[in-house]
């Protein structure tokens, strides 16, 4: 009898193991892209200088990923990821309880195109439209405000584009 159940056992073992054939933890890449080097961010809006902080997080967002080695040099990398953003908003999106106009808490957004290119041929593989959001309260001034939830902002634009650019489905 126990023979019986350890011979079932381990079928159902097998059955449920085969079924993870194929399966590669940490996703896959585009084919014949190992090294891959982050050209400087385009910023089309009207916010000025926040292109030093996406391009900063793009480039942690891939060290991070570890799918990918990060280059310095393009003539030393299989692909180049270019990145153009495209809108920067403020929404409000809290008022102060004492009925003012003044709000309170803010919605920061940034939108972004990005392309991962193949750099001996020129070909784009793969294309990303997305944005990063982070949301902040007012406190002494908007300027310092704003400076303070970019990097949440960037941080979740770079996780987007990365993974929309590098992730493959096969």
């Amino acid at each position: 009898m126990t023979r019986r159940i350890h011979l079932l056992n381990g079928c159902t073992a097998l059955l449920l193991l085969s079924g993870c054939m194929g399966y590669k933890l940490g996703g896959s890449q585009p084919a014949g892209i190992e090294t891959v080097a982050v050209a400087p961010v385009i910023n089309t809006t009207t916010e000025p200088a926040i292109e030093i902080e996406i391009t900063r997080a793009v480039r942690q967002r891939i060290q991070f990923d570890g799918r990918l080695k990060l280059v310095n040099k393009p003539e030393n990398a299989d692909g180049m990821i270019e990145v153009k953003l495209t809108s920067y908003s403020l929404t409000p999106i809290a008022f102060r309880s004492d009925l003012s106009t003044t709000p309170e808490q803010y919605r920061l957004r940034i939108d972004a195109v990005a392309e991962l290119k193949d750099t001996q041929t020129g070909e784009v593989l793969s294309t990303s439209k997305t944005y990063g959001e982070a949301n902040f309260e007012f406190k002494a001034d908007l300027t310092s405000s704003k400076r303070d939830a970019l990097p949440g902002a960037a941080k979740e634009l770079a996780k987007f584009i990365t993974d929309d650019l590098i992730e493959q489905w096969q």
